[in-house]
């Protein structure tokens, strides 16, 4: 128990220091982190699976993309005014002088708060992706999602040397991870209704298919910058920063267990009309959710209260 006590000792110690200004800097991060990441993600998974009418209209991307994408805008620039209240001690007064406004926006934030806001503003542009202007519509859309993910890089994990490989292989594992991210809210939807039958089930074992590629590189990316940041892998046991990315590295174990098992058991089961298969996918998918807002939750307090 002492030793246990012993190894967990950073993180508590991280754990009393936090105040109420930052749990609040924390959420509104992840609140963030996951409306762009599901918009950026509504796109891609709209490019790679060609649906047919009925069976696009119930995955919902056409509103989604841009629902998600605007909650994303007001969350980013929410994150304005509570980084400059942090700088000013915590306090609404500070979140809103123009001294301190001024001061953080000619910072990384200021840069970050440009390129996604373009981002995902270009994002709206998916609502017409399926109407006459689907071209030049899937074209901004793509150029708002790599804008929005090109300003990740900006703050965190890539802010170190050598600065532009780690935002390579960052912009790479974020692509995984909004393509993954992005594909949950469609693929529950679509695994409900039974009407859609056969069409469903040829996306829901397409999208396996495809994601295990996607699924190997998040993880190769994701190991190889743990291990670039934290300069080996002793410092996981004897930091707050190594504990809290474990955690991380432990829900993504159980998201990973659960996308093999709708993979080779679930989908299957789907596509062979079993009993309650559908009901157990969708509840499978809906736990898949629940891990992500997990994980999304430990990246934002990775990146606003600790550093490798």
């Amino acid at each position: 128990m002492s030793t246990a006590l012993s190894l967990l000792q950073p993180l508590l110690e991280l754990l009393a220091q936090t105040d109420g200004w930052t749990w609040l800097r924390v959420l509104v991060a992840a609140a963030f982190y996951a409306c762009a990441l599901v918009a950026v993600g509504g796109v891609l998974f709209g490019q790679v699976f060609a649906h047919p009418t009925g069976l696009h209209r119930a995955a919902g991307l056409r509103p989604l993309v841009p629902v998600a994408a605007g909650l994303a805008l007001a969350l980013l620039l929410l994150q304005w005014p509570l980084q400059a209240g942090f700088l000013g001690g915590g306090t609404w007064a500070a979140a809103f002088d123009p001294g301190l406004l001024a001061l953080v926006f000619d910072g990384a934030t200021g840069q970050r708060l440009l390129l996604a806001g373009s981002g995902l503003l270009l994002l709206q542009a998916f609502w017409i992706v399926s109407g006459r202007w689907r071209g030049p519509a899937a074209a901004a859309s793509l150029l708002g999602a790599a804008l929005v993910l090109l300003a990740f890089t900006l703050v965190g994990h890539s802010t170190g040397a050598p600065r532009a490989l780690l935002a390579v292989l960052l912009l790479l594992h974020l692509g995984a991870v909004a393509f993954w991210i992005g594909a949950l809210i469609p693929l529950y939807r679509i695994s409900g209704p039974p009407q859609l039958g056969e069409p469903a089930a040829h996306v829901l074992q397409r999208f396996g298919l495809v994601a295990a590629p996607v699924v190997a590189g998040l993880i190769v990316a994701g190991l190889w910058l743990a291990w670039r940041l934290l300069e080996g892998w002793s410092p996981l046991l004897h930091s707050a920063y190594g504990l809290v990315l474990l955690l991380k590295l432990a829900v993504l174990g159980l998201l990973l267990a659960l996308a093999g098992l709708n993979r080779w058991l679930l989908v299957p089961a789907l596509v062979a009309h079993a009993p309650r298969a559908r009901q157990r996918l969708r509840a499978s998918i809906g736990c898949e959710m629940l891990l992500v807002a997990l994980i999304l939750l430990l990246t934002a307090f990775l990146t606003t209260t600790t550093s490798p």
